[in-house]
């Protein structure tokens, strides 16, 4: 009889212990799980800071007047004159900037990139509009308006304006400096300009 009970409970310690294996390992998987988790909202919560910071800055490059037309100068203002700082950003309000948005060289380019430009036709602007008077010469050379035999004056065909529409596309980086981690934002814009401050290699 008192070998039966020695068995018992030597079963019974071995299931038990058993048990406690299983739960160990459950619980482990949970907070494995919830570690994981935590790290995941944490990624999203930072990936979106970061992009509301890089949006933030691209609307105040594109309310900048010159971002189509010193562009150099507009990376100056963003990267610093040493190329390697940034417009930085206090994310959660604690004094502290987190991220920091910049130009990246992608491609040995940095900054705004002209992808093609069209001289806009004189026949396409209006001299009553505000906006396409600046893209006027004289009307001898451009053809703007010519002399009719009622005495009015009629648009002429085929000469080119001062201005051209222009295309463009921008990516912007916003990093956080202690992890390291990064993610590139890319706007693409239009935009009149001078046809004279078009970049040459802009097609």
């Amino acid at each position: 009889m008192k070998m039966k009970n020695r068995r018992e409970r030597g079963s019974t310690l071995i299931v038990s212990l058993v048990f406690l294996l299983v739960f160990l390992v459950m619980a482990l998987s949970i907070f494995r799980g919830a570690l994981t988790s935590s790290q995941a909202i944490g990624n999203m919560q930072w990936r979106n800071e970061a992009i509301s910071a890089a949006n933030e800055t691209i609307d105040r490059l594109l309310s900048n007047a010159n971002v189509a037309t010193q562009t150099a100068t507009v990376v100056q203002q963003v990267n610093g004159v040493d190329g390697n700082s940034g417009l930085p950003y206090d994310v959660d309000g604690d004094g502290t900037n987190e991220i920091l948005v910049r130009f990246p060289t992608i491609d040995g380019l940095t900054g705004p990139q002209c992808l093609r430009v069209r001289p806009i036709p004189a026949t396409e602007l209006s001299p009553t509009r505000e906006e396409d008077a600046g893209c006027f010469a004289s009307s001898s050379a451009t053809g703007i308006a010519v002399s009719a035999a009622s005495g009015g004056a009629t648009p002429a065909t085929g000469a080119a304006s001062l201005c051209s529409n222009s295309e463009w596309s921008m990516t912007v980086r916003a990093a956080e400096p202690r992890t390291a981690t990064s993610v590139d934002v890319v706007q693409g814009f239009a935009v009149r300009v001078p046809t004279v401050s078009v970049p040459a290699d802009c097609e």
